[in-house]
Parts: C-alpha cells; sequence; structure tokens
C-alpha cells in the first residue's frame, strides 16, 4: 500500500542528548513540552527541543522535526518507510520516533529543504497547522 502523508513541520530545534545509562530523567522533560526519553542497557537517550537539553553531556544539536499531521494506527504498514525511502534515496539521515497515534521525523536543520523536495516529489504534503 502506498502513503500519500500530510506532514506539519514543528518550529521548534530539537537536541539529541546522551546521558549516563542510569542518570536521573530531568523533571523539566515531564512539563509538557514535546520530547522523547529512552534508557538501554548502554545509555539515556533524550530527543527534546534545545531550551530544555540537559548541559555538560553529549549531545547533537541542530535537529528539527515533522510529524505525520492525521496520525497513524499501530497496525498500519509501510508508513515509515514511505517516509524514510525518499529520504534515503536523497542520502538524509534521520531519526524516527512513533508513539501510539503518530510517528515524528528528525533531521539536521541543513537537510530541510533538500528532506521537504524529496518528501513532496514522493507525494507528500506540507501542511501548516497552529
Amino acid at each position: 500500500m502506498e502513503h500519500k502523508l500530510k506532514l506539519h513541520l514543528l518550529d521548534e530545534k530539537f537536541a539529541l542528548s546522551k546521558m549516563p545509562q542510569f542518570a536521573e530523567v530531568p523533571s523539566v522533560m515531564t512539563k509538557g513540552e514535546l520530547c522523547f526519553v529512552a534508557r538501554t542497557d548502554e545509555e539515556l537517550s533524550i530527543f527534546c527541543p534545545e531550551f530544555m537539553a540537559p548541559t555538560n553531556v553529549q549531545q547533537v544539536a541542530g535537529y528539527r522535526c515533522f510529524r505525520i499531521a492525521d496520525g497513524t494506527s499501530t497496525d498500519e504498514i509501510g508508513v515509515i518507510v514511505s517516509l524514510v525511502k525518499p529520504l534515503a534515496d536523497a542520502k538524509i539521515s534521520i531519526f524516527s520516533v512513533s508513539t501510539f497515534s503518530t510517528t515524528y521525523i528528525f533531521l539536521m536543520e541543513e537537510d530541510l529543504v533538500k528532506a521537504t523536495q524529496a518528501l513532496q516529489q514522493a507525494g507528500h504534503e506540507f501542511i501548516h497547522e497552529d
């Protein structure tokens, strides 16, 4: 099944931070802003707006994010590949995070124009949301 999705570019710039495996999640991460926290057996990783990012940790800033505007279902097949394939073909590195309701794609800001063009050429549409 071929997916033609409506995408919304978020205004914020994001940072990916790596913290020690057993570090406490900073309390600011629970305050309502979009953020993703993952703990593995090797690290604690946090994707969040740059203004909320932890300090004095290994970090990459300058990410932009777009999300699927209409959301996705947990049983839909091929949604992520419909986004990732045109970006991979354009040689754009991404991070993908899915929630129960939708999917978020993070990419470096310098790739934003190229990514937008690749996704539009693949039939996806960018929309504005308030």
